[in-house]
């Protein structure tokens, strides 16, 4: 299937799902049978506890696990199949989710410009240093937006820039989805649109950058900051997110 490149969510802790994926993983590896039949049971039986782990640890309405539940589905209804290449592609796949999951982070703790827009526009500066510090927004930006003195809210650029990529790539998903945006994926919406909102507003309150286009994109986040605080969704600590 290649490499797991779109955004997915998992509905418990990161802990519970690696766990899920590493117990499937041992129950079928190099497990065999004697004859066909034999092997294709075990086979479906491999496809259907895939399926389980994918419903009950993933958000489901998403992409990328709308492809991978279409994937070993089709494997499973097959009646004549190779079963040790589709065995060994679902395996594959699950190291590869496995690999993703570890690199996941509670939405809880994704990195927020919310506090920074309540300071002064020296503290705004002097705490936007510390944005970066847990590794999951990678130091450095794309273009320079604001003159000279962006080096003083690089970090705050860095945020928004992960949330503006994390945005565009969601509502790309959606499109080639071609089906209603499902719940889970208008609160992603909602809050990467937030969160592009209160880096804008921070960089406003820096004094850094003040131009008409800011301002404007400024009243827009509060728009989107409005809506995204009012969500039933937003207290929900479970749902851990993959990075792109």
């Amino acid at each position: 299937m290649g490499r797991l490149t779109e955004i997915y969510v998992a509905v418990k802790d990161k802990d519970y799902v690696l766990e899920k994926i590493h117990g499937l993983c041992d129950k079928y590896h190099n497990k065999s049978v004697p004859d066909y039949k034999q092997q294709r049971a075990l086979f479906r039986n491999y496809c259907h506890d895939t399926l389980v782990v994918f419903n009950d640890c993933f958000e489901t309405s998403m992409l990328g696990m709308i492809r991978l539940i279409r994937k070993v589905e089709s494997f499973q209804r097959q009646d004549r199949i190779n079963i040790e290449i589709a065995a060994l592609e679902i395996s594959n796949l699950m190291i590869e989710l496995n690999s993703l999951v570890v690199s996941m982070v509670a939405i809880k703790d994704l990195p927020s410009c919310k506090h920074l827009i309540g300071l002064s526009a020296e503290d705004i500066i002097e705490k936007s240093k510390d944005l970066v510090k847990n590794g999951i927004v990678k130091a450095g930006i794309a273009a320079v937006l604001l003159g000279s003195k962006i080096n003083n809210v690089v970090n705050i650029e860095n945020i928004r820039n992960y949330y503006q990529s994390n945005l565009e790539e969601l509502k790309n998903e959606i499109q080639i989805k071609a089906k209603p945006i499902s719940p889970i994926e208008q609160f992603l919406i909602d809050k990467f649109n937030a969160e592009i909102g209160y880096c804008n507003t921070a960089l406003l309150k820096a004094g850094i950058g003040i131009t008409k286009e800011l301002i404007d994109l400024v009243n827009i986040g509060k728009k989107h900051i409005e809506k995204y605080e009012k969500s039933s969704l937003i207290g929900n600590g479970n749902l851990v997110l993959s990075q792109i």
